[in-house]
């Protein structure tokens, strides 16, 4: 794992948390004040973002990591 694997991990943790700090929000603060069904989309939206942005970020980064490992490879080859 290089450095800039663990910042982009630092960054998508703490966005992850941000995500989540702000679900927790809304249903303590706004979900009695809207609507329910405006309250419950955007509970259902903040709850995909909150699933969802893990994922994509370990989908880009095993994209980089894989290429990282192709590069290697053929420069290997390239060598011998």
């Amino acid at each position: 794992m290089q450095r800039s694997d663990i910042l982009a991990l630092l960054g998508s943790l703490g966005i992850t948390g941000l995500l989540l700090w702000g679900l927790v929000y809304f249903v303590n603060e706004w979900w009695a004040r809207l609507p329910k069904a405006v309250a419950l989309t955007v509970c259902i939206l903040l709850a995909v973002m909150v699933i969802g942005y893990p994922i994509y970020a370990l989908a880009r980064w095993s994209d980089r990591y894989l290429e990282r490992a192709r590069a290697a490879k053929a420069q290997e080859e390239w060598k011998d």
